[in-house]
C-alpha cells in the first residue's frame, strides 16, 4: 500500500524538524522562535498581530514567543510593555546574528534533504507544495 500525501507530508516534515531541533537549540533558539526571526528580518517594525496572521497562529501564542526572545535580546518593543499586542517589534544585533545561524543550519538540512534531487525537480517541487498551500489557504506560499 503506497503511503498517502498527508501521512508523507506528516513524517517529512516531523523529520526536518528532528534534523534542525538539535541545531536549534545550539543556536540559543525554541521551537516558534525562527519563523519569528524570519519574520521580522523581513518586516521590519511590524507588530505582533501581523505576525500571528503571517503564520495562521493565536496572537497569544505570538505574545509568549515574543516575551520569551525580548528576555533573551534577540527583539525590542517599541512601546510600552502594557500595550505589548499593539507594539512595534524589530530584531535586535542578537537577534539579526541568531537568525543568520538559523539560516546557515537550515540550508545544510535542505541540501541534505534534497540530495540527489536536479534543480528543476527542487523547482518543481516548491511549485507543487506552494499550489498545495494556495488550494488550502487561498494565499500564496511566502
Amino acid at each position: 500500500m503506497q503511503t498517502g500525501i498527508h501521512l508523507a507530508l506528516s513524517k517529512t516534515f516531523h523529520a526536518q524538524k528532528n534534523r534542525t531541533r538539535p541545531g536549534m537549540m545550539k543556536i540559543g533558539l525554541s521551537p516558534g522562535q525562527p519563523k519569528v526571526l524570519s519574520y521580522l528580518s523581513r518586516h521590519s517594525r511590524c507588530m505582533q498581530k501581523e505576525i500571528a496572521e503571517a503564520f495562521d497562529i493565536e496572537p497569544a501564542t505570538v505574545s509568549q514567543i515574543l516575551s520569551k526572545m525580548e528576555q533573551q535580546g534577540l527583539v525590542l518593543r517599541a512601546a510600552p510593555a502594557a500595550r505589548r499586542r499593539a507594539e512595534s517589534l524589530r530584531l535586535t544585533e542578537k537577534g539579526k546574528r541568531a537568525y543568520g545561524q538559523w539560516l546557515r543550519l537550515c540550508s545544510e538540512v535542505e541540501a541534505e534533504a534534497l540530495k540527489g534531487f536536479t534543480a528543476d525537480e527542487t523547482r518543481r517541487f516548491l511549485g507543487y507544495l506552494g499550489r498545495m498551500y494556495r488550494n488550502l489557504t487561498g494565499r500564496e506560499l511566502a
